[in-house]
């Protein structure tokens, strides 16, 4: 009896420790991923029509914003006008033109409560249209850098930070997103004070689609995007040396030196970002938006991406780890 017993409990040991090294097996095995770098341009809507701005009316009376005359403000969200939902910018304008100078009731939500204002358009003398004087916007559109890219899918992650309504500071709800591929034209370089900008000219054909934008990256599909080299994902960063990948030039994707450092405010996942690569100071000034993303390597691995430059020294700046990125990511998309 006793034999079998210690044969049971030496199964069980053995048992134990075959199970200790698949975990062991498992968490061993590293991540790769092939690294970005290159510009992307993404498209989206918001799903809501929100005023963006005010403009005169040249009517016979002279100037007239009949829109703010009535009581719209600046962020005001189009719920409905004459008791029907909105639609697109285009068909606001549109039924502005055709009625006929009618009054129009626009319902509203400012602030969490709703409300309803009469609108009269007038004619304007310049193009015999009925105008409002009101201006809209349903989307947005901007340009960021991929981080990587998932080598089997084409599945990817870009810009290291949400993209954010400018108005409230939250994250959009992307309901509709498009991925373009972006040729980089112009440099405007940053300066202290004044943040620099990457400009560019978005390809017409959608590339790709965005899945998910989240507070620390966008992430979704671009099947012909490049993914021929793959690097190990880092656990994070340590301080000193590092390179960035980034596309400031004809040249496409190329690597600038920089110097990384602790944030002791980011709970390990963000981290303080400093260019010392001189040439890519002369070309853009240090961080620049359209930067975002850029992955950052560092002994070799990927270990985490540009998101944000400080507004007095466009030379330094802050990043996100890779491995915050991935946690962030869609399942449904590693």
């Amino acid at each position: 009896m006793k034999k079998q017993q210690r044969a049971a409990f030496a199964a069980v040991i053995i048992l134990i420790f075959i199970l200790s090294l698949s975990v062991v097996s498992l968490a061993a095995e590293s991540v790769k991923v092939c690294p970005g770098g290159m510009p992307f341009g993404v498209r989206f809507g918001t799903g809501k029509l929100i005023v963006s701005g005010f403009s005169d009316v040249d009517t016979e009376s002279g100037g007239s914003c009949p829109s703010k005359l009535a009581g719209l403000c600046e962020n005001d969200i189009i719920i409905k006008i004459n008791g029907k939902a909105p639609g697109s910018a285009d068909s606001v304008t549109s039924a502005v033109k055709n009625s006929g100078g009618t009054p129009m009731v626009f319902t509203v939500e400012r602030n969490g409560k709703t409300k309803d204002l009469t609108v009269t358009p007038e004619k304007s003398l310049s193009t015999g249209e009925f105008k409002i004087g009101l201006w809209l916007r349903d989307g947005s559109a901007g340009i960021g850098t991929v981080t990587y890219i998932m080598p089997e899918t084409g599945a990817f992650g870009g810009l290291g930070h949400g993209i954010c309504d400018t108005a409230t500071g939250e994250l959009c709800d992307i309901s509709r997103g498009a991925v373009s591929h972006v040729t980089i034209t112009e440099i405007s370089k940053g300066l202290p004070g004044a943040p620099g900008e990457l400009r560019g000219i978005f390809a017409p054909e959608k590339s790709g689609s965005v899945i998910k934008n989240t507070s620390f990256g966008v992430f979704g599909i671009i099947p012909d995007i490049s993914r021929e080299n793959t690097v190990e994902v880092g656990d994070g960063i340590k301080e000193g040396d590092a390179t960035v990948i980034c596309t400031v030039s004809d040249a496409g994707e190329c690597e600038y030196s920089i110097r990384l450092s602790e944030n002791p405010d980011g709970n390990g996942d963000t981290f303080f970002v400093e260019i010392t690569d001189k040439n890519l100071i002369s070309l853009t000034g240090g961080i620049v938006q359209g930067m975002s993303g850029s992955p950052i390597i560092q002994d070799g691995k990927l270990v985490g991406a540009v998101t944000h430059v400080l507004i007095n020294d466009p030379t330094r700046g802050y990043g996100v780890t890779v491995k915050k990125m991935l946690e962030s990511m869609p399942d449904s998309l590693k």
